[in-house]
């Protein structure tokens, strides 16, 4: 796994990664023109990235990793922690004592982790072994991880042995994480077979739960999840465009505070 050093990214790297992010591929002409900078020096920061394991570097530009893992987990563990934890502990707001949940893999799934350990007689399954982790010693939480094949360098598992797991059960909430959400209501992301657990476990909830930082509001994925109709609570820090807010409605639609006195709901269902 790439370990990032003591010194973070700078500000142009932290650009370029998003870009690759949000576009698949950027040129280094591109790059260079918009950061105003030498061809050479553009190629010097994709090498970097590229040794971080953050993008792939390709002649003439860079593009995401082969892998389809946009960001290296550790870098998405580093970046925006606050507002996950603010996501984290408005979902939690919503999960009651004894309910049953089914909890996504991914960095904001572990920030809602976090904020469950207060949380007693819960029942949370997981394909994610870092969740796991975070909540082994939690007082009167019991996991279950579903198996099945690691998948990712965030230790998730996916396959049929993940979701014949997760169809046994009946969930109270599923909480789901995600890559991306267009404007037209789709809910998106990259690997099938993380999809086909998420999908099931929806599946078998009474209500679900879509856990994403507004940055996912701008960016594509290329598998869909579900449509944002499926949804019965979106939890985000920020509000949406004006055209996925109107589709989302005001009754589905949880802001994070900005503060870490607790969240600020704009409605409840």
């Amino acid at each position: 796994m790439p370990v990032l050093e003591d010194n973070a990214l700078n500000d142009r790297q932290s650009q370029i990664v998003d870009r690759v992010e949000r576009l698949g591929f950027v040129t280094i002409e591109a790059l260079a023109e918009e950061f105003r900078v030498s061809s050479q020096t553009v190629r010097r920061e994709i090498i970097r990235l590229d040794e971080l394991g953050l993008i792939h570097r390709f002649h003439g530009g860079a593009g995401r990793c082969g892998s389809g893992e946009r960001l290296s987990h550790e870098v998405k563990r580093q970046r925006e922690t606050g507002l996950k934890a603010r996501i984290g502990e408005a979902m939690a707001s919503r999960v009651q004592n004894g309910q049953s949940v089914f909890l996504d893999v991914g960095t904001t799934a572990e920030a809602t982790a976090q904020a469950l350990r207060g949380i007693c007689r819960l029942t949370i399954v997981t394909p994610s072994a870092n969740i796991a982790q975070i909540l082994f010693d939690a007082p009167g939480v019991e996991i279950v991880l579903t198996g099945g094949r690691i998948v990712g360098r965030d230790l998730s598992m996916a396959g049929p042995a993940a979701v014949e797991s997760v169809m046994r059960h009946r969930f109270d909430w599923a909480i789901i994480a995600c890559s991306a959400v267009e404007d037209n209501g789709a809910v998106l992301d990259f690997d099938a077979e993380k999809i086909a657990v998420k999908q099931a476990a929806m599946e078998v909830s009474r209500r679900q739960a879509l856990i994403a930082d507004s940055s996912k509001f701008t960016r594509s994925a290329r598998l869909e999840i579900a449509r944002l109709d499926s949804f019965d609570l979106i939890v985000t820090d920020a509000a949406p465009p004006p055209a996925l807010r109107e589709r989302i409605g005001e009754e589905r639609l949880m802001l994070a505070a900005g503060d870490r006195a607790g969240p600020a709901m704009l409605s409840m269902i």
